[in-house]
């Protein structure tokens, strides 16, 4: 789905920019440019950018306890 019209981004560039290391919205922004140019992304892009994150916490935290009980 498409997130930043303006320059062409999506939710797996975000979600991308997020397994690759980037750990916050600014960071996110930084890297990608979403919600630099007009903003009417920035809320949903930064929805997306926090839900992403929470997921992947709980994924490496399930992972961590799968591995603890092994």
């Amino acid at each position: 789905m498409v997130v930043c019209i303006c320059n062409r981004i999506n939710d797996r560039d975000i979600r991308n920019a997020i397994h690759e290391g980037a750990s916050s919205f600014s960071d996110v922004r930084e890297t990608l440019g979403v919600g630099s140019c007009c903003g009417q992304c920035a809320p949903f892009a930064k929805e997306l950018v926090d839900d992403t994150i929470s997921q992947l916490q709980i994924s490496q935290n399930y992972n961590l306890a799968y591995e603890a009980k092994v």
